[in-house]
């Protein structure tokens, strides 16, 4: 059966990583079809915020996409015509920087001047060395061939032949043998123009079906996410319509933000320069600072290449046209003062949760984008992988992926700790311990940190992934943090309650004393201990001695009388064990109540439950807050019986 269920898995494991190959390789076959789909998919989501505004405004939904889709012509249109004019202008007006072109390189290459002419040196006199020592018999065999040489053109003289152009080697080395030059025919006008029509059509037929996509997207966008949803939900209709919302919802903010950014960016680069041509130039000009600002604007949609490439440009035409380095240092702090207040601070404030996957995976999906789709993948990899994202918050078949690229990993405080733990990292173990105990308070620090941590240390020394000499170092770390935890939880409740009565300490009544044992495994004392500290205000917890035998525990439980008897047990195992010694102690002639702590989820807690009452227990717990409640409650209903004051519940966060 066990083979079974491995074969079974290596299976599934070869059939996802197949789906995987053959996902990646349609993506990119088929990306003549998928390239279109996508940018189509991206500008809907960009246009919808707008589309969906001027239907609030009671616009219907047709006439709102077409005044939306003749908004965006207008805007694309209009940039392009400026990057166009601008730069048939840059191209004009580079011819008059040549003074300053061929200076700034004659500097240049000044500087490197010593070093290339050294290396030259040194080439020369290799090239030297290696004829000097040429082979002799080298030498005798080119003098040979010069002998033949003079002997064929005495022959040549004597008794001339015809040779044939063809027969001819052309190979240049003698005038007899030019070098051979065919004429080739110019293409045919009609065959010159298919080619530049091809050329010019390819980039018109993408932009065509882009804009088919969107518009049809947009104007049947409810349509196609209902019809989404029915083929993908199979019955989960909440999931599928969370997780598309959460994706159009993602795109479309981390769009709009960034258009927001990338347009104020190169508006004011574009004002930047504008001031320091003004203010640093004889011109009084910076060149063509009107196209730096839209270039920006533009080509930091493209991750990290494009912010690189917009700041190059400025810069690069900085150094080159102007004298000195004044203006090129003037507009390399412009950019980065304009980079560090985008990252730092716009970018956070405005993106937010917005795209929800991490610095890391923007790289990752940078390249790998790029690899399958070309420029075009750099500028869909971030939405693209926001989609991924999302669906692996969704599917747990692919959660994989929200766990590798999401920005917030989601490894529950038990982990974490454990992993630290088992890296014997006492000190950030003890980070993770302290600060969730300071967040959250005792109870949740136990059940949401130290009880997991434990239950895996026993689960993988079960399983022989632990040696015992490390499950005891493991549980001695732990042991080793509870005198800390219960100094804290003093601390606390004396703070409390000195705010609330400075004058007076309540103490514990000596009829609320509680005996509590472990079941089977010695591990289950830390569970104990931790229960001492949560109660200290309301009841006295003593534990026995490991080494006792059940009916030794029995008797001196029934010698004495304690108010409730607590019995932990940490799974796997100790069921069997708890019973028995529930039963020893009822055997005993003990009749108060007891409490068995098992500290876990059980699908047949009801079974569980019957069999521990069958047994005499007289209530079970599942978790550390329950365990402690429960005894709070016994020892508050005790103290109304008897009549005794009793402080009131506190908390010890």
């Amino acid at each position: 059966m066990a083979k079974t269920k491995s074969d079974l898995a290596t299976i599934a494991a070869v059939a996802q990583l197949l789906a995987v190959v053959l996902t990646v390789a349609a993506l990119f076959f088929a990306r003549d079809v998928f390239i279109p789909l996508a940018l189509g998919l991206l500008l809907s989501f960009l246009l919808t915020p707008i589309v969906d505004r001027l239907q609030r405004w009671g616009i219907p939904n047709i006439p709102a996409v077409v005044i939306t889709a003749a908004f965006a012509f207008v805007l694309l249109a209009g940039t392009f015509t400026l990057l166009g004019r601008e730069l048939t202008n840059l191209v004009g007006d580079l011819p008059t920087h040549k003074d300053e072109l061929v200076s700034k390189a004659r500097s240049i290459a000044g500087m490197t001047t010593g070093m290339g002419g050294e290396l030259d040196n040194l080439a020369d006199e290799v090239t030297q060395a290696m004829v000097k020592d040429a082979d002799p018999r080298q030498e005798a065999t080119d003098q040979i061939a010069e002998d033949q040489t003079i002997f064929q053109q005495w022959t040549d003289k004597l008794l001339p032949t015809k040779v044939a152009p063809s027969d001819l080697p052309n190979d240049g080395t003698t005038a007899k043998s030019p070098l051979y030059v065919q004429s080739v025919e110019e293409a045919l006008p009609l065959a010159s123009w298919a080619s530049t029509a091809g050329t010019l059509l390819g980039p018109l037929a993408t932009a065509g079906l882009v804009t088919v996509f969107a518009l049809f997207m947009l104007i049947h966008r409810e349509d196609l996410r209902d019809r989404m949803i029915a083929v993908v939900s199979h019955g989960n209709y909440v999931t599928t319509t969370e997780a598309l919302d959460e994706a159009a919802g993602r795109i479309s903010r981390y769009l709009v933000a960034q258009t927001i950014i990338n347009t104020s960016y190169g508006f004011v680069l574009a004002i930047g320069l504008s001031i320091i041509g003004l203010t640093m130039t004889e011109d009084g000009a910076f060149p063509n600072a009107i196209l730096w600002g839209v270039l920006a604007t533009c080509l930091r949609f493209v991750p990290y290449l494009g912010p690189t490439a917009a700041a190059i440009f400025p810069s690069a035409i900085a150094l080159s046209v102007f004298p000195g380095y004044s203006v090129f240092l003037a507009v390399v702090a412009l950019i980065t003062t304009l980079e560090l207040v985008s990252n730092n601070v716009i970018e956070p404030w405005l993106y937010g949760t917005s795209t929800g996957i991490s610095a890391v995976a923007v790289i990752v999906a940078a390249v790998f984008w790029g690899w399958l789709w070309g420029p075009v993948g750099l500028l869909l990899s971030t939405p693209l992988t926001v989609c991924l994202v999302v669906l692996g918050r969704y599917v747990p078949r692919f959660k994989i992926i929200a766990t590798l690229l999401g920005e917030d990993v989601e490894i529950k405080p038990s982990i974490r700790f454990y992993q630290r733990l088992l890296a014997f990292d006492e000190h950030r173990a003890h980070e993770i311990l302290f600060d969730h105990f300071e967040a959250e308070g005792l109870e949740e620090a136990c059940d949401d940190v130290v009880l997991p941590a434990l239950k895996r240390i026993r689960t993988d020394h079960d399983a022989e992934n632990l040696s015992d000499s490390d499950a005891d170092r493991l549980f001695e770390m732990v042991a080793g943090m509870i005198p800390e935890l219960d100094d804290r939880v003093s601390l606390a409740l004396r703070s409390q309650l000195d705010a609330e009565e400075p004058t007076e300490t309540p103490s514990v009544e000596p009829q609320s004393r509680i005996i509590g044992t472990n079941s089977h495994h010695h591990s289950e004392t830390l569970v104990l201990k931790l229960l001492r500290l949560g109660g200290r205000a309301y009841y006295q917890l003593d534990g026995v001695e490991d080494d006792m035998m059940p009916q030794e525990i029995a008797r001196m439980i029934a010698d004495a009388k304690p108010l409730a008897v607590v019995i932990a047990v940490l799974p796997k195992g100790g069921f069997v064990q708890a019973r028995y010694l529930c039963k020893a102690i009822r055997s005993e002639g003990y009749s108060g109540a007891v409490v068995i702590a098992c500290l876990g989820k059980f699908k047949n807690f009801d079974k569980l439950f019957v069999k521990f009452r069958k047994a005499g227990a007289t209530a079970m717990t599942t978790s550390y807050s329950q365990t402690h409640s429960k005894l709070v409650s016994i020892t508050q209903r005790h103290a109304r019986q008897t009549s005794t004051s009793f402080p009131q519940p506190q908390t010890t966060s």
